[in-house]
């Protein structure tokens, strides 16, 4: 078991059991988990296989917003391990390997990799033409992410739709969806929220605010608003917005909707930046908060702000020995730098990682110092460890905004696309 100690704002609970399997083998966690949690914390590190060359995967974001986690629940595929909880009895299976995940036969398509182009079936495998039905059933059983259930006619399954209209929705449970929420709600307005996580909170609920926002959304459902939970919205559709929620759509016609979906953490590339250890910064503090997981024993943050240096001292503070931070910016400073010497953490400045090092895991981070034009000078420096933590900025979670009409524009300052105008009865809230 990884397990730290347990954390002020962690999500489950230590005193329960929930039984399941995953690839037959039974598997142990605790209410509150999730299955990727769950499969961490017994010693799974690959959960996944690449579509094309069957490099192994591990968790990248530990929220699900990553295709690493996918696996098959109870016959059904494409359910995101890092986003679904753990009840007991349910049958977990692997995606997109054979004949199991450590070893899988195809990864000799990675092996081979020079010599399979993309698109090369299309050339290689049109003649002879009389053998096309044996080429057609091979290149279907290696293409596909799971086999939906043979007998779909006979499910129990069905979904219930509901119609609702507000006068307001909110799309985002963060402390910025709630804020806005609560104060429609204190003005008189009819309001609903719906988040796709379980319980309303966003990065709050990692980042030490937890009471805070826990409170926030126990006032705005005492002022009336309708919370749905574990409800991503589908779309903007002129006002009209699908809501999925377990085995419900929720149609909601909404006067007003307020987006609070935040911004996403983006990865840094490099050589082998696939491997099962390298995650964000924000998904291993993530699975610690939540879920108590020890992520790794030794670390390197790899930054190109203040908030990979935040990361690293979170997960220095969980037990994780940070070996170095590598901050791309040469002039790094500020009070987190202060913190981070004054925890004995190495801080680098004006330097990146060039390359992750392992096989089936990272073993060790190479990093290098960068010149005014952003390229690698000489002088690379190995450091040993089984965690690669990267931050590399953010990217507002901007897709349902532009869906219903927004525009992007580039902000040169920032260095990425910013929101310029929304249409009438569309706003935005928070990081976004």
């Amino acid at each position: 078991m990884t397990r730290i100690a347990p954390q002020p704002g962690e999500r489950i609970d230590r005193s329960g059991a929930v039984r399941f399997t995953f690839d037959g083998r039974p598997v142990q966690g605790l209410p509150g988990d999730t299955i990727a949690s769950a499969l961490f914390a017994s010693g799974v590190r690959v959960f996944s296989r690449s579509f094309k060359y069957h490099r192994p995967r591990g968790l990248l974001t530990g929220d699900g917003q990553d295709p690493n986690s996918l696996v098959d629940v109870d016959g059904y595929p494409g359910v995101r391990a890092a986003g679904e909880p753990v009840r007991d009895g349910m049958t977990v299976t692997h995606l997109n390997a054979w004949p199991s995940l450590r070893f899988d036969v195809m990864r000799v398509t990675d092996v081979l990799g020079p010599l399979l182009p993309p698109g090369f079936y299309y050339k290689t495998f049109i003649r002879p033409r009389r053998l096309w039905p044996l080429y057609e059933m091979v290149l279907r059983r290696a293409a596909g992410l799971g086999r939906l259930p043979e007998h779909q006619a006979d499910r129990q399954w069905r979904t219930e739709y509901r119609r609702r209209h507000c006068d307001v929705l909110v799309v985002g449970g963060g402390i910025a969806g709630l804020s806005a929420a609560l104060r429609a709600a204190e003005l008189g307005a009819d309001v609903v929220l719906a988040d796709e996580d379980v319980e309303p909170g966003g990065l709050q609920l990692v980042e030490g605010g937890h009471e805070r926002v826990r409170d926030l959304a126990a006032r705005a459902r005492a002022a009336g608003v309708e919370i749905l939970e574990r409800a991503p919205v589908l779309g903007s559709f002129d006002g009209l917005y699908p809501v999925w929620q377990g085995d419900t759509l929720h149609q909601v016609r909404a006067a007003r909707a307020i987006t609070a979906t935040g911004a996403i953490e983006q990865p840094l590339v490099f050589a082998d930046n696939d491997l099962p250890g390298v995650m964000l910064a924000g998904g291993a503090r993530r699975l610690g908060a939540l879920y108590g997981l020890g992520v790794g024993e030794t670390a390197v943050v790899a930054t190109t702000g203040d908030r990979g240096l935040d990361a690293a001292l979170a997960l220095h503070d969980q037990g994780v020995r940070v070996a170095a931070v590598a901050d791309l910016r040469p002039d790094a400073d500020g009070p987190l730098v202060a913190r981070l010497e004054a925890a004995g953490i190495e801080l680098l400045r004006g330097t990146t990682v060039v390359r992750a090092r392992g096989r089936g895991h990272v073993r060790a981070a190479v990093l290098a110092r960068v010149d005014d034009r952003g390229r690698a000078t000489d002088g690379e420096r190995e450091i040993p460890c089984d965690l690669l933590a990267l931050s590399g900025g953010v990217a507002p979670a901007s897709s349902l905004l532009l869906q219903a009409g927004g525009r992007a524009r580039w902000d040169q300052v920032r260095g990425r696309f910013q929101l310029g105008d929304l249409p009438a009865g569309v706003h935005a809230a928070g990081a976004v």
